[in-house]
């Protein structure tokens, strides 16, 4: 059963990422702008502008030209960027680096404050530390995320204390873990930014679970609270946590273009956010892709570790 939901979904996820790479062809090749212009700049000699038209194969069919980014994308053959001496590859090989420690940094922090914030509110649900968690949830969630970002830089990094640095600007010939303070800020805004809808969504799932009948008939039986809770309740809202922590990592994905970009992050985000800016459509294009590619794989594996562990889920589908 679960190898043919798999089948589907595989399918499902190429087909969606086949549109995407079609629409982000179309939309850049539409855009005003001529990407000779930029990569030639102000002066160049007309065999120049030729060698380029070659090279980036302009003077071809534009389903030709497709055509040929797809198999280069597919064979990870993702060619040069306009803009910098360095291969896409290169060039975005290191942005994925930053971007996933970032997101383990991330998410190794919000998995476990989330689980027991939200277990512990639901649990004194309509008390005094239940209202505050949920104000500060809510103010948290209504707060842009460049917001968060720029306060903790103000608060943590200039006005009023200065324990972190107010930019994450790696030195590229020291060990990545010999720099762990400019991962601090970066970190604190994407858990501040993301971590109230974890948390609620782990709080609503708790709360079903107690007021179901089987941890009622648990409770009649005389078992503790606290077995009630942590063997019967938690376990029948396992499905519900998992899928808001796979939720959680997608929207991180998107998320960190902001935090990244505030804190000059050499991340994936910061790479596309540079790459519009310069109009460096190679890039443009291929970290599109990439990112819809990690957003699908993510979202197949969240439902799948959703189903693995809600057996009645696998008899349904």
């Amino acid at each position: 059963m679960i190898r043919s939901i798999l089948l589907r979904r595989l399918i499902s996820g190429v087909i969606t990422l086949w549109l995407i790479s079609v629409v982000i062809f179309a939309v850049l090749h539409v855009l005003p702008g001529d990407p000779r212009l930029i990569a030639l700049g102000d002066e160049y000699t007309q065999e120049q502008w030729d060698a380029m038209t070659r090279e980036m194969q302009l003077d071809q069919p534009l389903l030709t030209q497709y055509g040929s980014w797809l198999k280069g994308l597919v064979t990870l053959d993702w060619g040069n960027s306009l803009m910098s001496p360095y291969p896409i590859s290169e060039l975005l090989g290191s942005a994925v680096y930053y971007t996933a420690l970032l997101t383990f940094f991330v998410m190794i922090l919000v998995i476990p404050i989330a689980t027991v914030i939200g277990v512990y509110s639901a649990v004194h649900s309509g008390r005094l530390a239940d209202n505050i968690a949920s104000f500060l949830t809510l103010s948290l969630a209504a707060m842009p995320g460049f917001a968060i970002a720029v306060l903790t830089i103000y608060f943590l990094a200039t006005n009023v204390f200065r324990i972190f640095p107010g930019s994450s600007i790696f030195d590229p010939n020291v060990s990545v873990w010999s720099q762990l303070e400019l991962f601090a800020l970066p970190v604190l805004a994407s858990v501040l930014g993301l971590i109230p809808y974890p948390i609620r969504m782990v709080r609503a799932a708790m709360i079903e679970a107690l007021e179901s009948d089987a941890v009622m008939v648990a409770r009649l039986k005389g078992l503790p609270e606290r077995t009630v809770i942590f063997r019967h309740a938690l376990r029948m809202c396992l499905g519900p946590i998992v899928q808001a922590f796979g939720l959680t990592l997608v929207f991180l994905s998107g998320g960190t273009i902001i935090v990244e970009t505030v804190f000059s992050y050499p991340g994936v985000g910061y790479e596309l956010i540079q790459g519009v800016g310069r109009r460096d459509f190679p890039v443009i294009q291929t970290l599109v892709v990439i990112l819809a590619f990690f957003t699908i794989v993510l979202n197949l594996l969240t439902d799948l570790a959703v189903m693995i562990v809600t057996p009645r889920l696998r008899t349904r589908m």
